[in-house]
C-alpha cells in the first residue's frame, strides 16, 4: 500500500514553511515574482535543493540561461547541482524556420543546441514544450525559470492566460509534480501584463521585493495568496546565505526565557489569540483608537470579564462611558451597574463629569496630580481584590498636564499587583506626541483599533510579549455576547497562541 501524500512540501526556507503552515501545497502551481536581483532562482533552486535532501526527483527548466550560466549563479551557494536526482532542462524561443509554417519563433535547447530535424526546427508552442519536457518524467518538484521567457508565444494576455494553465496543468497532472514558477515583476512597467496573468492562473503567489531602510538596501518575502492555506500575511526580510534564503525574523516575540508575563483571556476568542493568549496581567497596557472606531463592544466585554473574574474595578471614563452608557452595556451581559457601586465591585474618578457624583464610589473631577493619586491610592488601599483599572488616559493628561500625568503613570506602575490588570485608552490624535509616546513607552503591550475610509475596522498588535505582534485583524460586531467578533490571525487554529 503506497503511503499517503504530503499535504505541503517544504519550500527549504524555514521561515516561509512556518507562514504557509507547512510548505507549499502537494501538486500545485505557485508563483514567485519580484524584480531583478531579489533572490527568485535562488529560492527556486532552494525548493529544489529541499526536494533532493528528502529523495525526490527534482527538474530545473531555464528558458533565459545555459546550464553552464546556471552553474556560475548558484556558484556561492552549497546547492548539490550534480545530484543525481536533479535533472537540468532549457528551452529557448529563438527565430528559425518550421517545416510547416515558415519563419517564426523555433524550439531550441540552450543547454546543446539541439536541432528537431534536418534544417528545420520545431515551433515554440506549447504542444511541442510539453512532447520535450516528457522525457524528464517521473518528477516530483519542477522549476520553471522564469516563465517570463514563454511571452514569445504570445502577444496577446489572454492567450498566454490559456498556455500558462495547460503548462502548470502539464506539470501538476501529468508529470505529478509540485511546481514552483518564476517571474519578472516590474510592477507598474509590466506592460503586456504576464505577470499579472500568472498571478491568477498559479495556485499561490509569493512576492519579493527590495526597500531602501535608512539608505541601506533590504530584501523582503510576503505570501500574496496561497488557496486553501491559512498562510501568515506580514512581509519577512530575506538575507543570501550559503544554504540559500533565509527569512527573519523567526518569531516577532521574546523567546520563552526572557519573558514574565501572564496573560488572561478576555473572551474575545480573535483578541486573545492576537495578543498571545489575553490581555498582559501584572503590567501596563494600551489600547490606541482613531476617536471614530467604536470601543462600547470592547469596553463591555472588558468590564463583564472583570466583574465575572473576580476583579474589583476602577474606572477613569472615557466620554463614551458616561453612567449612561456603561449601565446599558453592563445590563447587555446581564450585570448591575447599581449593585456594583453598593458592592464597592466598581469604583469611578469621573474627570470629565459624566456621572452623578452624589453616588457612593463615584469621585469628582480631581484638581492635582497629588489629589488623583491620594484617590486612587485610598481605592487601592481599600479593596483586598484584585483590581482591574480602566483609564482614559487622555482625561487625565488634560486634567493634570503631561508632566503630572507622567507622574500619576509611575505611581500606578508602584500600585500594580502580578494579579492586577492596568489599561490605558487614547486618542493619539488628541494629545502630544511626547506623552503619547511615553504610554507607549510605558505599556508591555499596545492594542491599535482604527476604522477606514470604507468602513471597516481593524484591529492591530504592535507591541506586546508575545502574539502575532505586527499583525492585523477585522473587527465586526455581532448579536450576542461578547457582542464583538475579532479575525483570528493565520493558523489559530493550529497553533492558538502562538508567538513566532
Amino acid at each position: 500500500m503506497s503511503p499517503e501524500p504530503p499535504e505541503q512540501i517544504s519550500t527549504g526556507v524555514t521561515v516561509l514553511d512556518t507562514m504557509l503552515d507547512g510548505g507549499l501545497p502537494y501538486r500545485r502551481g505557485t508563483l514567485v515574482s519580484g524584480g531583478p536581483g531579489t533572490g527568485k532562482s535562488t529560492l527556486a533552486m532552494q525548493f529544489l535543493q529541499a526536494g533532493l535532501d528528502t529523495g525526490d526527483r527534482c527538474l530545473y527548466i531555464s528558458t533565459e540561461q545555459t546550464i553552464e550560466e546556471l552553474t556560475d549563479s548558484f556558484a556561492s551557494f552549497e546547492f548539490d547541482l550534480a545530484h543525481e536526482n536533479l535533472m537540468f532542462a532549457s528551452i529557448h524561443a529563438t527565430p528559425g524556420e518550421t517545416l510547416e509554417d515558415g519563419e517564426q519563433f523555433v524550439l531550441q535547447t540552450l543547454n546543446d543546441g539541439e536541432r528537431f530535424g534536418e534544417g528545420f526546427n520545431i515551433p515554440f508552442t506549447s504542444q511541442y514544450i510539453h512532447e520535450h519536457l516528457q522525457r524528464y518524467q517521473p518528477c516530483d518538484r519542477i522549476v520553471l525559470d522564469s516563465a517570463s521567457g514563454l511571452a514569445t508565444i504570445t502577444d496577446g494576455p489572454d492567450r498566454y492566460r490559456r498556455i500558462a494553465l495547460d503548462l502548470i496543468r502539464f506539470f501538476t497532472d501529468e508529470l505529478e509534480a509540485t511546481a514552483l514558477l518564476t517571474a519578472e515583476n516590474h510592477g507598474d512597467q509590466d506592460t503586456y501584463g504576464h505577470t499579472s496573468v500568472l498571478q491568477f492562473t498559479t495556485h499561490g503567489v509569493i512576492e519579493l521585493d527590495r526597500e531602501l531602510v535608512n539608505n541601506d538596501p533590504h530584501r523582503y518575502l510576503s505570501i500574496k495568496k496561497m488557496r486553501g492555506v491559512d498562510h501568515d500575511r506580514r512581509r519577512v526580510e530575506i538575507e543570501f546565505t550559503p544554504e540559500g534564503l533565509r527569512g527573519a525574523p523567526s518569531r516577532r516575540s521574546q523567546p520563552p526565557e526572557l519573558k514574565n508575563h501572564a496573560h488572561e483571556p478576555v473572551g474575545i476568542e480573535g483578541l486573545d489569540n492576537l495578543a498571545g493568549g489575553g490581555i498582559v496581567r501584572g503590567s501596563g497596557v494600551l489600547l490606541e483608537h482613531d476617536g471614530r472606531a467604536n470601543l462600547g463592544a470592547f469596553f463591555s466585554q472588558l468590564l463583564a470579564f472583570a466583574i465575572r473574574n473576580g476583579y474589583s474595578i476602577v474606572l477613569v471614563p472615557t466620554i463614551e462611558l458616561r453612567q449612561t452608557r456603561v449601565e446599558a452595556l453592563l445590563a447587555s451581559h446581564d450585570i448591575s451597574l447599581e449593585e456594583l457601586l453598593e458592592t464597592e465591585r466598581l469604583h469611578v474618578v469621573d474627570l470629565i463629569g459624566a456621572w452623578d457624583q452624589t453616588v457612593d464610589n463615584v469621585y469628582g473631577p480631581q484638581g492635582t496630580a497629588d489629589e488623583l493619586i491620594n484617590v486612587m491610592g485610598s481605592i487601592r488601599r481599600d479593596s483586598d481584590k484584585k483590581q482591574f483599572c480602566l483609564i482614559n488616559a487622555d482625561a487625565v493628561i488634560h486634567a493634570l498636564g503631561a508632566a503630572d500625568a507622567r507622574r500619576f503613570r509611575y505611581h500606578e506602575t508602584y500600585w500594580l499587583t502580578p494579579d492586577d490588570m492596568l489599561i490605558h485608552v487614547t486618542n493619539a490624535s488628541v494629545v502630544d506626541d511626547q506623552i503619547n509616546a511615553f504610554y507607549g513607552d510605558a505599556a508591555e503591550q499596545i492594542l491599535k483599533t482604527w476604522i477606514k475610509p470604507d468602513g471597516l475596522q481593524y484591529l492591530s498588535l504592535p507591541k506586546s510579549p508575545c502574539g502575532f505582534v505586527g499583525s492585523t485583524s477585522l473587527v465586526e460586531y455581532i448579536s450576542e455576547p461578547p457582542y464583538i467578533r475579532v479575525q483570528n490571525p493565520p493558523q489559530t487554529p493550529k497553533n492558538p497562541y502562538a508567538s513566532e
